[in-house]
């Protein structure tokens, strides 16, 4: 069985898992390294060991390495990838000991840690190193010696950062604890990184940190005056572009309540006297003015999407439950629990996506979301005017709170009201996941697409319509093969179709219902299936799609109908009825559909010089599923298709658009193999490689 990774990461699997290669016996594992030996080390566990005696052969680099010297191959050799540096005067001092800040360094620079976040010596290595989680496990001091033991667990830390994108975690207080969050990070491919906390020249901090009361009113909030110079969004005035130094992405966490003099309309205090912290407020209102300014992949819970729609000038609910007695409408705390209740824990209720065509919909593919883990008293309230979307929302007697929104011109910028993050941590972290309510699969793909987006993973889009079981084995497919998911929305026309391609690296067209047989000039045969005016509607868009992403050469996988829909828009035709086609309805029609599950049977690949042939590796293909009563026409085989498969009896199973780099039908259907079979899977990993 195929098992969930992160398939970004397979160009960067064999050198990470070389970096980890046990500390051989240069040393014992209690004893100091040299520098030479650190060289030596570092060279064996990264793999280069091969590369060793082409540089032994070549003049020391440094003056007092001599010539005979072991260590010289493996010194001249880090030199050049650049791990490691001289000690000044043309010198390397082999003999000398290692500090644990030059191993640091060393495993860092191997690691691809971003040289954003290593401006200053030693003093951004010692933090970074910490930071991105390089000494976990060592007792770490920078300028003490580092030994075999120290530098291989280094060495096993720096493996975990190889090629995975840096997702800051939100500060909330010098002694927070987020090695919960940090897991579900992890989990999900990233590096986790706990932000510093952003500060501004518009206030005064303590030594604590915290901002000095002068600048607060007596309930903890800022005073109008200071809320209005972090308002003006003036990044020169803070340390915001330092603190985001090498991050690839952002996970603002929940807290306290905000500020109401940072309200685009400022408010007084009406939060039932709640704690609201000044000192983080300034922090997270300038980051996440930046992140959307920078557009920084971002991804904010509770707190998170309220201070993303305060940022954004949207309106705000101080009080859930006044705002709903203000409505004249009765509360029975669906978004928390009351204080005095027994076990006090996460309230839980489902939430309804209201817009398919949003990050949100992609990541739960599905109209709602049930049983999410909701701890808020306050709320978002309207966004006109402003660049937000609103993607969801609960509705309890009759009163709507926002529970999603989005900025949509950016590259990922989603806000939700809701933790599902702790439906996460749950499970990851605490052990427990029969505690995690929430459908944790769609849990963790909130972290997931965050993580993607970070790395700038290929972009896919799923086709409008058909059904949405299909869309969630599809979805975990792309994720698997390393890919992130869009649902594209239903295309009403060519120009809408031709800036749906554009905004996407490859698309994936699924099976459905019959075509309309008058898009390929034929009558409708009686025995046509689901001949409704949503099929007409799907047809619409499916063409115009296909159409769009063949002229403009995008990559294209097109499953079942999507085969026959490419057919059709480039001139082809179809038989309407596989079983009248073969004259029997028995053994040679069950082979291509058999109720209630897939038909099985092997296709023959026709075409050597095919994408299909690459992608199967031969010429024939067992086992395949299917689950279909029409077929391409074999004497109507649309211009500049070619077939490349057949089943028995003619039945073509594969055509290519072979005037493009990837496009390819397939009658059969991969995504119900694909998660169990690398022979399957690589349809989807060839896609995801040509739309790369």
């Amino acid at each position: 069985m195929r098992k969930k990774s992160c398939k970004f990461l397979s160009l960067v699997t064999a050198s990470a898992m070389m970096l980890s290669m046990a500390v051989t016996a240069n040393a014992a594992e209690g004893d100091t390294l040299t520098r030479g030996e650190m060289a030596k080390l570092l060279v064996e566990g990264a793999g280069l060991s091969g590369q060793v005696a082409q540089y032994q052969n070549q003049a020391s680099v440094f003056s007092d390495v001599a010539e005979d010297s072991e260590y010289k191959g493996y010194i001249n050799l880090a030199y050049a990838q650049g791990l490691v540096s001289g000690t000044g005067a043309n010198t390397f001092s082999p003999d000398a000991p290692t500090t644990q800040v030059e191993a640091a360094a060393a495993i860092m620079q191997y690691a691809g840690v971003p040289d954003a976040m290593l401006d200053s010596w030693p003093a951004d290595y010692n933090k970074t190193a910490q930071k991105v989680g390089l000494t976990d496990g060592v007792s770490y001091s920078g300028s003490a010696n580092v030994t075999a033991a120290q530098f291989q667990a280094m060495l096993d830390n720096g493996a975990d950062l190889i090629g995975k994108p840096y997702i800051g975690i939100t500060w909330k207080a010098n002694d927070q604890d987020y090695a919960g969050f940090k897991a579900v990070i992890e989990a999900a491919g990233g590096n986790p990184v706990e932000l510093d906390q952003v500060t501004s020249t518009a206030v005064g901090y303590g030594a604590d940190g915290a901002v000095q009361g002068e600048y607060l009113e007596d309930t903890g909030m800022l005073k109008q005056a200071y809320a209005d110079q972090i308002k003006a969004k003036n990044f020169s005035t803070s340390n915001v572009a330092e603190v985001m130094e090498g991050i690839d992405g952002v996970f603002f966490t929940g807290g306290e309540d905000v500020s109401p003099s940072l309200f685009a309309v400022p408010q007084e205090e009406a939060n039932e006297g709640e704690e609201i912290n000044a000192t983080r407020d300034i922090s997270d209102y300038t980051l996440m003015a930046y992140c959307i300014e920078e557009d920084v992949p971002t991804l904010a819970a509770c707190r998170g999407m309220q201070v993303m729609s305060i940022v954004s000038g949207a309106g705000f609910i101080q009080d859930i439950p006044n705002y709903y007695a203000q409505q004249g409408a009765e509360y029975n705390d669906l978004h928390r629990m009351p204080a005095d209740a027994p076990n006090r824990d996460y309230a839980r209720h489902d939430v309804d996506i209201i817009d398919q065509n949003s990050w949100l919909y992609d990541i739960v593919n599905a109209d709602t979301l049930e049983n999410v883990s909701s701890w808020h008293h306050q709320a978002v309230g309207s966004v006109e005017g402003t660049d937000l979307t609103v993607v969801a929302k609960t509705t309890y007697n009759g009163v709507d709170i926002i529970e999603g929104v989005e900025i949509q011109d950016n590259t990922f910028c989603l806000g939700v009201q809701f933790h599902p993050e702790n439906d996460c941590k749950l499970a990851v972290y605490d052990g427990k996941p029969e505690a995690a309510l929430c459908d944790l699969d769609t849990c963790m793909t909130f972290f997931e697409t965050l993580v993607g987006y970070a790395a700038d993973k290929t972009l896919i889009g799923i086709s409008w319509g058909g059904d949405p079981a299909d869309y969630t084995d599809i979805q975990d497919i792309i994720t698997e093969a390393g890919g992130v998911v869009t649902h594209l929305p239903q295309i009403t026309s060519y120009d809408q179709a031709v800036d749906a391609i554009g905004a996407v690296d490859g698309v994936v067209v699924t099976g459905g219902e019959d075509i309309n047989p008058d898009l390929y000039g034929e009558e409708a045969s009686p025995l046509l299936e689901d001949n409704t005016e949503y099929r007409d509607t799907r047809d619409t868009s499916d063409y115009n799609l296909i159409k769009a992403a063949v002229d403009g050469d995008k990559p294209m996988l097109d499953i079942c109908r999507g085969m026959q829909m490419l057919n059709v828009v480039c001139g082809g035709g179809l038989i309407q009825d596989l079983p009248s086609y073969l004259g029997t309805d028995g053994d040679s029609y069950r082979v291509h559909r058999n109720a209630p599950d897939w038909a099985r049977h092997s296709i023959t690949v026709t075409d050597t010089d095919s994408l299909l042939y690459g992608i199967v590796g031969g010429t024939t293909l067992d086992n395949v599923a299917s689950w279909h009563h029409q077929v391409v026409n074999p004497e109507r085989v649309g211009e500049g298709l070619t077939v490349v498969a057949e089943a028995d009896g003619g039945i073509i199973e594969a055509l290519e658009y072979q005037a493009n780099e990837f496009t390819l039908g397939v009658q059969f259907h991969p995504e119900a193999d694909a998660l169990e079979s690398d022979a399957f899977m690589a349809f989807f990993d060839a896609l995801l490689d040509a739309a790369a």
